[in-house]
C-alpha cells in the first residue's frame, strides 16, 4: 500500500509540473500582443512614421501598433461618422485646428491622467500643446509636428531704400513698407494672403495677437488697431488689394518674382526658396514685427487616442513614445517641419545653424493655436470676412471687428476658447 501511495504521489506531482511547464510554454509561444490601429494621412513622411512604429513594436510585446494610410478628407469624414457609429481607429491623426471640433464630438478620449505627471510635458511649446486641449484644459492628444509664420524680407530692395535691417516693430514695418513701394515697377512693400478661407484667418491671427488682443476681444482698441494697420497698407498702396484673392502660394509667388519687399511667410516655403529665387536677390527671415508683443500662429498635426480604444493608457504610451525629444527631432528633420517641443529643437543643428529655421524655431515661442474651439470654422469665417471687408473699404476696421464680434462673442459666451478656464 505504501509503495502504491508513493507511486501515486510521484505521478501526480510529475503531472502537475508537466502541466505547469506546458502552461508557461503555451503563454510564451501563443500569447499575442494586442493590435492597435493607427490611421494617418502622411504621404512623403509615411516611411518615417513606420520606422517609429517599428521601433516601438520591437521594444515591447504587449501591443502592436499597425499604421494605415487614409486620405485626409476620408479620415475627417470617418471621424464624423465614427462619432455616431463607433467605428474609429485606436489612434488617429488630425490637423491641429480641427481637433477641438472632434473632441466636442467625443471622438478623442481624455488622456490627461496618463500625461499630466509626464515630466516631458514641460518641454512642449504652448501653442501646439494648447491645440490638444478642451475648454477645461484637459488633454486629448499630443502634437506631432508644427509650422508657423515669420517675416521674409528682400534685403536688396530694403537696402536700396536705405534700410540695413528688417523691421522689428509695427512702426518700422510701416515705414519700410512705404519706402520700398515702387508703383512704377509694380513693387509693393508687403504681401500676404487675405483670401476668404482659413488661410486668410491663419495669416491675420499673428497681427491680432501682436496687438495684445485675441479672438475674445475683437472690439478692443488693440484688436481694431491690428486691422487698421493692414487696411492702411492697402489704402496707401503699400499692399496690393489683390491679397483678398491670394492664397499663401500666390503671395509667395509675388515675393520670389521681386514684386514685394516683404512677405508673411510659412516654414514650408523654405524648401523651394533658393531654387525659386535663383540668386536674383538676397533675402532674410525675421520675426513678424511686434505691436505690443511678438506673435505667430501654428499649423501642424496632432495624434489623439480615440474613445474606441480598448486600452487608452497603452495607446497613450505609444504617442508619448512618438513624441520623446529624440523621436520628435528625428521625425521633424525628415519631414522638414518644426518640432513641437523646445528640447527637441536643440538636438539637431537643422533648426539652429540654418538661420532661416532658427527664426521659425524662435517664433514657436510666440506662436498661438487657432482657437482651439469646436466652432472654429464659424469663428474663422467671421474673422476672414472682417479682414476682407476692411481691406476693400466695405467697412471700417472698427465696424468690421464689431460685426465679427457679434458672431463670435455669443459662441465664446457659451463655450470659451479651450484652456481659458
Amino acid at each position: 500500500m505504501r509503495k502504491y501511495l508513493e507511486r501515486f504521489y510521484s505521478i501526480t506531482i510529475f503531472s502537475l509540473v508537466f502541466m505547469l511547464i506546458g502552461a508557461v510554454f503555451s503563454l510564451n509561444v501563443y500569447a499575442k500582443p494586442v493590435e492597435v490601429s493607427l490611421w494617418h494621412y502622411f504621404e512623403h513622411e509615411a516611411e518615417a512614421l513606420e520606422k517609429v512604429v517599428a521601433d516601438y513594436n520591437a521594444m515591447q510585446d504587449e501591443i502592436e501598433v499597425i499604421p494605415t494610410f487614409v486620405s485626409r478628407e476620408e479620415l475627417m469624414n470617418q471621424y464624423t461618422i465614427g462619432a455616431i457609429s463607433g467605428e474609429l481607429p485606436d489612434i488617429g491623426m488630425v490637423d491641429s485646428p480641427n481637433m477641438a471640433s472632434f473632441v466636442a464630438l467625443d471622438v478623442f478620449a481624455d488622456i490627461t491622467e496618463y500625461v499630466e505627471e509626464w515630466d516631458d510635458l514641460q518641454y512642449f511649446y504652448d501653442g501646439p500643446l494648447n491645440s490638444t486641449m478642451d475648454v477645461e484644459g484637459k488633454i486629448h492628444g499630443l502634437p506631432n509636428n508644427s509650422n508657423c509664420l515669420a517675416l521674409l524680407v528682400n534685403m536688396d530692395i530694403l537696402e536700396a531704400a536705405g534700410f540695413d535691417e528688417p523691421p522689428t516693430t509695427w512702426d518700422e514695418f510701416y515705414e519700410i513698407a512705404a519706402a520700398t513701394t515702387d508703383p512704377s515697377n509694380s513693387i509693393y512693400g508687403f504681401s500676404m494672403s487675405a483670401v476668404g478661407n482659413e488661410e486668410g484667418t491663419f495669416q491675420f491671427i499673428p497681427w491680432l495677437y501682436s496687438s495684445g488682443a485675441s479672438v475674445s476681444s475683437l472690439v478692443s482698441e488693440k484688436a481694431i488697431s491690428s486691422l487698421e494697420l493692414l487696411t492702411n497698407l492697402v489704402k496707401e498702396g503699400y499692399m496690393s488689394r489683390e491679397v483678398i484673392n491670394w492664397g499663401q502660394a500666390d503671395a509667395y509667388n509675388a515675393f520670389v518674382a521681386g514684386k514685394a519687399a516683404m512677405l508673411e511667410s510659412g516654414t514650408w516655403q523654405i524648401a523651394t526658396m533658393d531654387e525659386d529665387i535663383d540668386d536674383a536677390f538676397d533675402y532674410q527671415y525675421t520675426l513678424l514685427p511686434k505691436g505690443e508683443e511678438y506673435a505667430s500662429v501654428i499649423g501642424g498635426e496632432n495624434f489623439g487616442v480615440t474613445v474606441a480604444a480598448s486600452d487608452v493608457e497603452a495607446c497613450t504610451d505609444f504617442i508619448k513614445f512618438m513624441q520623446t525629444a529624440e523621436n520628435n527631432a528625428n521625425w521633424c528633420e525628415i519631414a522638414g517641419k518644426l518640432p513641437v517641443r523646445s528640447d527637441a529643437a536643440e538636438l539637431k543643428d537643422f533648426w539652429t545653424e540654418d538661420e532661416r529655421y532658427a527664426v521659425f524655431t524662435d517664433a514657436m515661442n510666440y506662436a498661438v493655436a487657432r482657437g482651439p474651439h469646436p466652432e472654429w470654422p464659424i469663428i474663422s469665417e467671421a474673422i476672414y470676412s472682417a479682414v476682407q471687408a476692411a481691406l476693400i473699404g466695405e467697412k471700417t476696421p472698427e465696424q468690421a471687428m464689431k460685426d465679427a464680434a457679434a458672431i463670435i462673442n455669443p459662441i465664446l459666451a457659451e463655450i470659451p476658447v479651450a484652456g481659458s478656464n
